[in-house]
């Protein structure tokens, strides 16, 4: 059964889904990191990139957002759309555009925006800014599905794209029209704010989380929520009333928070940790980068009953299982390399294949399987809306720069000694150097065997502090005669 934990009540909102008892999905997000995908503003193009097809957009966030030509109303309904044209045909520096949020800014990359504004109820999806008509692929009834196009081919306009959904399969044509009518109001309604304030301005924020709950909500006949936020806990119960959902909604009342208090919280906090275990053993190791993300299958514990290659196999089988499901909770996209232990026997790839696409068929952002590369890596692509959890949860170690890997104490107590060296002409009598305990031990060797070759070497008595931490470091703080020396390091 499917559950869903809401924590709202404060500034960080973190939304939690589970499948029998295991968490399946995680959403946690900062105040100052909300998502915008969704947002729209009225933004003014800054440049114009013809060897890119695409224009660079101030829409009043900290980076300029990105818009390919693709994305232009102007070039949509043109009648040679062709990808031949040219950006300068539709668009020019200065000028003011009505944009959506597709893609948070991640990382060095600002937004990804589009011109095609899109606005969607649970049975009908409106995008201005192009002509086009489609209808559900999972209508049960094919007549039906006939009758929905060409109501909507009936009824939209040239500048309009309608999508309609599978709800929509058993409504009537008069739902239809007012739901038409209800969002194309919505977009005049952005039209007219445009018209009154300068740019870059937001003109419509949506409110991603409870969208997020409902959109859960609405993928499966029922389930429990459990909320801690008693306006949105009734907001919700209102919602699913109108839109005959079969869900139990409770309101938490704390004091204690909601993910500890349903023991979720162990969960959420496996979710950065860089190595995960599979039930049988074996286990799992993440690398996220800027450019792709690299999962490395491993054995571990896992020894088997039967043939090498049948316990290897069962290995990369739950390995299959658990990557896609990580995939979603680490909300990890883009570029994805999974290097699964080798098998000798191809027909096990294909079926390696199989399961990573019948596992992230559940994955509501769209999961491409590109298949194994000649070294073995199975090559996945995942279509990125908004940072992953390790880039909202974490930030670079002041110490590695996000490289994982420090300078070594020896490395670091050579370069002190070859600095040390560089003042040996002067006429300074001693040193006070700070180092940590690690550099220390290296510049003055066991037991500070060297201490007195090193002093020989640089013409000074070596005064010497500890730093505290395990960061490998040093400082010269000051050089004089050993009086003056003595006195400050007392």
């Amino acid at each position: 059964m499917k559950k869903m934990i809401a924590n709202l009540v404060s500034r960080e909102k973190r939304i939690a889904v589970l499948e029998d008892g295991v968490l399946s999905k995680l959403v946690i997000t900062p105040d100052h990191q909300r998502s915008t995908v969704g947002n729209v503003y009225l933004g003014k193009v800054t440049k114009v990139l013809p060897g890119m097809d695409a224009v660079f957009i101030d829409y009043g966030a900290e980076k300029n957002g990105f818009l390919h030509r693709d994305e232009l109303p102007s070039y949509q309904l043109t009648k040679n759309s062709d990808g031949k044209a040219a950006i300068g045909q539709f668009v020019r520096q200065g000028e003011k555009l009505l944009v959506q949020v597709s893609r948070d800014e991640a990382g060095t990359k600002g937004a990804k925006l589009t011109g095609l504004i899109e606005f969607s109820t649970e049975t009908l999806v409106y995008i201005h800014g192009m002509d086009y008509v489609g209808v559900s692929k999972k209508f049960k009834n094919e007549h039906k599905q006939k009758q929905w196009r060409e109501m909507a081919l009936q009824n939209k306009k040239r500048d309009e794209g309608l999508i309609v959904r599978t709800s929509m399969e058993n409504e009537s044509e008069a739902v239809f029209l007012e739901r038409l009518s209800s969002l194309r109001e919505q977009y005049k309604g952005l039209e007219r704010k445009a018209a009154t304030i300068k740019a870059p301005a937001l003109l419509l924020a949506k409110d991603t989380f409870l969208m997020m709950i409902m959109n859960e909500m609405s993928r499966t006949a029922g389930g429990q929520l459990v909320i801690d936020d008693f306006d949105a806990c009734r907001d919700l119960k209102k919602w699913a009333q109108e839109n005959q959902k079969e869900w139990e909604i409770s309101h938490a009342p704390g004091p204690q928070n909601v993910f500890s208090e349903l023991n979720i919280q162990a969960q959420v906090e496996k979710m950065n940790k860089k190595i995960v275990w599979l039930d049988n053993g074996g286990y799992l190791i993440f690398e996220e980068t800027e450019a792709f993300t690299v999962i490395d299958v491993n054995s571990g514990k896992f020894t088997g009953k039967v043939a090498k290659e049948a316990t290897l196999f069962a290995v990369n089988q739950a390995a299959a299982k658990e990557v896609a499901r990580q995939l979603r909770v680490r909300n990890i996209s883009g570029i994805i390399l999974i290097d699964f232990i080798n098998m000798a026997q191809s027909r096990h790839e294909q079926e390696i294949i199989d399961i990573v696409k019948k596992e992230t068929v559940k994955d509501e952002k769209r999961v491409q399987v590109i298949g194994f590369t000649e070294l073995g890596i199975l090559q996945v692509t995942r279509k990125r809306t908004s940072p992953s959890l390790s880039e909202l949860m974490t930030v670079p170690c002041p110490a590695c720069s996000g490289s994982g890997k420090i300078e070594s104490a020896e490395t670091v107590a050579f370069r002190l000694e070859r600095e040390l060296l560089e003042h040996r002409k002067t006429d300074d009598e001693a040193v006070w150097v700070e180092a940590s305990k690690a550099v220390a031990d290296v510049l003055l060797g066991e037991k500070e065997s060297y201490r007195q070759a090193l002093e020989e070497l640089i013409g000074k008595r070596l005064f010497l502090s500890f730093i505290p931490g395990s960061v490998n470091a040093y400082s010269i703080k000051r050089f004089g005669n050993i009086q003056e020396i003595s006195g400050a390091f007392e």
